[in-house]
């Protein structure tokens, strides 16, 4: 049974490293001119203690791991299912769960893969402090990367075509991620918005990561870290119901 997980997710690792630019240096780039952006713009000031620019270079990374690890197996699903292969999954003798599994820890890997990169090639212009609280950081990567790993699983076992998937990110991901606190302190609202704020579930991976590095959150770590996790689980017992009707199995 592992034997055949743990191919699944080779398989996962080599085809997205197969498209480099599209999976892995693409994302750095765009950090690279969000950075840009900010870096002259908000130059000399600071949220708190922190530099407003380590304050969004925390959020980019955390919208990084988000994007990459929702984008690689919602993607190849669907693709699966135009070309054909996704037969594969389905007479493969793995149980539905260790299916979404190996998909979402693919996900996981080339969304730290690839925040190591954006970070060895950026933290260079960013001012300190780094790296505040390491088990939270650690933490973090690993529970947003397997959450939003599952849930972009669940998105294409259940998406039909391409289209099923932009909607998705355009009308929902990339709302929820720019309102999450990646660029501002939700503190910062106005009355009832920065306690709506709150109820956005990514805002908890954004907080919790950025609490990681720089030491600075809108809202106590602890609970973002229970609300997580209880996230990812609850993801988890979705894929693993998604995966055995998409793949009709018993």
């Amino acid at each position: 049974m592992f034997t055949h997980m743990w191919a699944l997710y080779a398989r996962e690792v080599k085809r997205f490293q197969k498209i480099w630019i599209d999976t892995v240096f693409s994302p750095i780039v765009s950090v690279g001119l969000y950075l840009g952006v900010f870096g002259v713009v908000a130059a000399g000031r600071s949220i708190g203690t922190v530099p407003y620019i380590s304050f969004v270079y925390a959020g980019l990374l955390a919208m990084m791991i988000v994007n990459s690890s929702f984008s690689n197996p919602s993607f190849a699903l669907v693709i699966a299912k135009n070309v054909g292969n996704i037969i594969d999954l389905q007479l493969v003798p793995i149980q539905p769960w260790r299916i979404g599994i190996s998909y979402a820890l693919a996900a996981l890997t080339r969304s730290i893969l690839t925040l190591c990169i954006a970070v060895a090639a950026t933290i260079w212009f960013i001012p300190g402090p780094y790296f505040s609280h390491p088990l939270y950081l650690l933490l973090a990567l690993f529970l947003t990367g397997l959450e939003f790993g599952m849930l972009g699983v669940i998105f294409g076992f259940l998406a039909q075509n391409f289209e099923n998937l932009t909607f998705m990110t355009t009308f929902v991901m990339q709302p929820m991620l720019f309102l999450s606190g990646v660029f501002y302190p939700i503190s910062t609202l106005p009355g009832v918005w920065s306690k709506a704020s709150l109820f956005n579930p990514i805002h908890h991976n954004v907080n919790l990561l950025r609490y990681g590095i720089t030491g600075y959150s809108d809202f106590n770590p602890l609970w973002s870290l229970l609300i997580v996790f209880t996230l990812a689980t609850i993801f988890f017992i979705i894929m693993q119901m998604t995966a055995r009707r998409s793949l009709r199995m018993k």
